[in-house]
């Protein structure tokens, strides 16, 4: 039959018809031609161009079928990966996608002899994520950046919280040397018993410190009264002995005095070195609490509760798990309901969740962020919580008014 006029309605029609997409059935991939009608696809397979190219393949099948595959994964990979992202779809959606385009490779080329085998080989080499429900195979892109990404944040926060740990544990081991070297030298100070030795012809003293005030006599002054008593002497007081004796008197105030001052002083020591301590511990403090006070608080495996009417009220409310992060603002969270739905929400549209006395929380921000701990008292005039860390170098520790914020349920 020849063909038509050019420029002619029929030329022109069979002109967009080839232009558009015909069917895969009657292309030929080895020959890279699209065949209009059975008819035409059964002439082609027949022509000697066809059958040189079926020689070609069959001297080496397999490097042509590797060549064809390959092509076929990365097209496919490509349009889940720029056109859907992270997001899970039905493989079909993407497979329909790709057959759009005019010169793609058909899958009756490749290894794969169906689109769900295609789809169990994303799975089992880890390239997908893939679910199969009662509508077909989902498929969800696996971005290795990201999580390469998220692996080396896990690991810096990792490093930084060691870090942390062995600040504390140098400042802890400071602490405890300072105070035992305080209680030595408070032992040392204070006085011990002793043998008594002594000869057999050494007479024992005893020296009794009596706080009075001196007679007139003691002084060498007058009596007061001018009648003498008739079964007392009039003894002249020696100048010299009161002299010495009020020198001595004198004498052992002052070193009386000074052992006074001397053990104040000892017993003043601990207190400042205690508090130089506590300053330490507070700067610490106040530099972990600046470094890990952030503007997000999301963690995985923690109950959270969904504060948005915008998802209707079925969800309004409701508690959940977050299972994980999409990112460091947005969770994907199990709804704890009949259902188990998932749902991807901002850290805006939650809240954490208090559990009872004795449970297990989460501390999600602060200066231990990230840390497990038991909820021990629940102030609700102050909405604060006291919490004892169960878990790193801080274990055991109790930390008081802490906001309902930085803590949240965990799932156990």
């Amino acid at each position: 039959m020849p063909k038509h006029e050019k420029n002619s309605p029929k030329a022109i029609a069979n002109k967009i018809k080839s232009k558009g997409l015909q069917k895969l059935k009657w292309f030929c991939q080895m020959c890279q031609k699209q065949c209009r009608d059975q008819n035409g696809f059964k002439c082609h397979l027949t022509s000697e161009t066809h059958q040189r190219q079926l020689l070609l393949f069959a001297d080496n099948q397999n490097s042509y079928l590797r060549e064809f595959s390959g092509a076929f994964e990365k097209a496919f990979m490509d349009i889940l990966r720029l056109q859907y992202g992270g997001k899970r779809i039905r493989a079909n959606d993407v497979y329909q996608e790709y057959i759009k385009q005019k010169e793609h490779v058909h899958m009756n080329s490749t290894h794969w002899h169906s689109l769900t085998g295609f789809v169990m080989y994303l799975g089992r080499t880890g390239k997908c994520k893939i679910d199969q429900t009662e509508k077909g195979w989902f498929v969800q892109y696996i971005d290795k950046e990201e999580e390469m990404r998220k692996e080396k944040l896990v690991q810096k926060i990792k490093h930084d919280k060691d870090d942390e740990e062995k600040i504390l544990d140098f400042v802890q081991r400071q602490a405890e040397r300072a105070l035992e070297a305080l209680g030595e030298d408070a032992e040392e100070s204070m006085p011990k018993p002793t043998d008594l030795i002594k000869s057999d012809d050494q007479k024992i003293e005893f020296a009794l410190a009596v706080n009075k005030k001196p007679t007139a006599l003691e002084l060498g002054m007058p009596s007061s009264s001018g009648v003498a008593s008739a079964f007392t002497t009039d003894v002249k007081p020696n100048k010299r002995k009161l002299d010495d004796d009020m020198a001595k008197m004198e004498k052992k105030s002052k070193y009386d005095d000074k052992e006074r001052d001397d053990r104040k002083r000892r017993s003043d020591q601990p207190s400042s070195k205690m508090s130089a301590l506590d300053e330490i511990r507070d700067l610490e403090e106040r530099k972990k609490e600046a470094k890990n006070r952030k503007d997000y608080w999301l963690h995985e495996n923690i109950v959270v509760k969904v504060v948005t009417k915008k998802l209707g009220g079925d969800y309004y409310k409701k508690k959940g798990i977050v299972e994980s992060l999409a990112d460091e603002y947005t969770a994907n969270v199990r709804i704890l309901d009949d259902k188990g739905d998932v749902l991807k929400l901002d850290q805006v549209h939650l809240e954490t969740v208090i559990p009872a006395l004795g449970r297990h929380v989460m501390i999600v921000n602060g200066a231990y962020r990230g840390q497990k701990a038991l909820l021990e008292k629940i102030d609700e005039k102050n909405f604060c919580v006291s919490v004892r860390v169960d878990e790193g170098a801080a274990k055991g520790r109790l930390l008081e008014k802490v906001a309902y914020e930085d803590v949240s349920k965990l799932d156990t």
